[in-house]
C-alpha cells in the first residue's frame, strides 16, 4: 500500500512539472540587456536584475537579444529564460485563414481580431493607392494599370503565419505575393495555349479577369459550374447585355455603407454605384473579392456555351438556360422554395 502511494505522489509530481504557462515577452527594437532585464522584473519573470545581469555576463550573451514578441515558459531557471529569449524559434506568431472570396472588409475583421492590426488599419491601407503602389508595381500584368483604386481581389485567400508586431505593409506585400505566385503561371499559360476570354474580339485584360473571377467566387459553390458562369458572362458582355450579378450590387451596398442583406430587392438593385451590374455595362471598375485559384482559372478559360442566364437552385447548384422565358420560368419555381 505503501508503494502504492509513493507512486500516485511521484506521478501527481511529473504531471505537476509537464504543464508550463506560457506568456509573451516583447522584446523592443533596440532595447538593451538593461532593459531588458528591468522589463522582465516588471512583469515578474525574474525576482533580482542584480543576478539576471550577471548571468548574462557570465553567459557571454548580453549582446544576443532581438526584437520581436517571444512566447515563453517563465517558470525555468535564469539560463532557461536567457536562451528562450535569444532563440528565435520562440517568435509568437498568429495565424489566420483569409477564406475564398471575402472582401477587403471581412479580410480586415479577421485580422483586426486576430491582434494583427488596429480595426480598418488594412482596408484603408489596401484601398489608398499612394499607400500600395509600390507593391504593386512589383507584380508582373497588375503593373500595367496605371489607376488602381484598391487592391481587391488581388490578395489571395489562404493560411498565413505572421509575427505578433508584423506591419501591414509586410501583411499585404506577403499576399500579394502569394497572389502573385499562384495566379501569374496560370495567366501566362492561359496566354501560351490561347484561352483568355475575348470580350467584343478583345482579350480581356489580366486586371479584367481577375475581375471575372470574383464574380465567379462569389457566385459559385461547386468546382465543376465555375467555367459554365464563366460563359455566361462572356457570352452576355458580347450581346452588350448587362451583366446583372447580385455580388456586385452587395458590394455597391457595402461601399454605401449599408448593412448586409441576404435577400436583395428589385429597389436594391437601382443603387447608385459604379459597381452595380444592373445599372451598368460590362465588369465593375475592379474585383469585388479575393477568389479562389479554381474560379481564376474559370475566368481565364470559360467553356464554350450559349447560355446567358442563371438561377440558383437553392442546393448549391444552378439552372443555366438560353432565353429569358427559361429563366424567368426557373426563378419562379425555385422562389417557391424561399417560402
Amino acid at each position: 500500500m505503501q508503494k502504492i502511494k509513493v507512486a500516485l505522489l511521484l506521478l501527481l509530481l511529473s504531471m505537476s512539472t509537464s504543464f508550463s504557462r506560457e506568456i509573451i515577452v516583447p522584446i523592443q527594437k533596440g532595447a538593451s540587456a538593461y532593459a531588458i532585464t528591468k522589463q522582465l522584473k516588471d512583469m515578474g519573470i525574474i525576482d533580482s536584475e542584480f543576478l539576471f545581469k550577471l548571468k548574462l555576463k557570465l553567459m557571454k550573451r548580453e549582446s544576443s537579444f532581438h526584437y520581436g514578441n517571444y512566447e515563453i515558459d517563465p517558470d525555468v531557471s535564469m539560463k532557461g529564460i536567457i536562451l528562450q529569449l535569444q532563440d528565435r524559434k520562440n517568435l509568437a506568431m498568429i495565424q489566420i485563414t483569409i477564406p475564398e472570396g471575402y472582401n477587403l472588409y471581412k479580410i480586415d475583421k479577421i485580422l483586426s481580431e486576430a491582434g494583427l492590426i488596429e480595426e480598418n488599419e488594412f482596408y484603408t491601407f489596401t484601398t489608398s493607392p499612394s499607400k500600395f503602389n509600390s507593391l504593386a508595381k512589383k507584380v508582373p500584368y497588375l503593373n500595367l494599370e496605371e489607376n488602381i483604386p484598391r487592391l481587391e481581389g488581388f490578395l489571395f485567400p489562404d493560411t498565413y503565419t505572421f509575427e505578433y508586431d508584423t506591419s501591414i505593409k509586410k501583411i499585404v506585400e506577403t499576399m500579394l505575393n502569394n497572389f502573385q505566385k499562384k495566379a501569374i503561371p496560370i495567366y501566362e499559360d492561359a496566354i501560351k495555349n490561347k484561352t483568355r476570354p475575348i470580350r467584343l474580339g478583345k482579350v480581356l485584360s489580366f486586371y479584367n479577369i481577375i475581375s471575372l473571377a470574383a464574380l465567379i467566387e462569389n457566385e459559385a459553390v461547386v468546382d465543376s459550374e465555375r467555367r459554365l458562369i464563366a460563359s455566361v458572362y462572356m457570352n452576355r458582355m458580347n450581346k452588350r447585355m448587362i451583366l446583372g450579378a447580385c455580388p456586385t450590387v452587395l458590394y455597391a451596398r457595402l461601399l454605401k455603407g449599408l448593412p448586409w442583406k441576404d435577400t436583395l430587392s428589385y429597389k436594391d438593385t437601382e443603387i447608385d454605384s459604379d459597381y452595380n451590374t444592373y445599372r451598368n455595362s460590362g465588369l465593375p471598375p475592379s474585383p469585388i473579392s479575393s477568389p479562389g485559384l479554381e474560379s481564376i482559372k474559370a475566368a481565364m478559360n470559360p467553356l464554350k456555351s450559349g447560355y446567358l442566364f442563371f438561377v440558383s437552385k437553392r442546393d448549391g447548384t444552378h439552372r443555366f438556360t438560353k432565353t429569358e422565358r427559361e429563366h424567368l420560368n426557373w426563378s419562379r419555381k425555385y422562389s417557391k422554395l424561399d417560402n
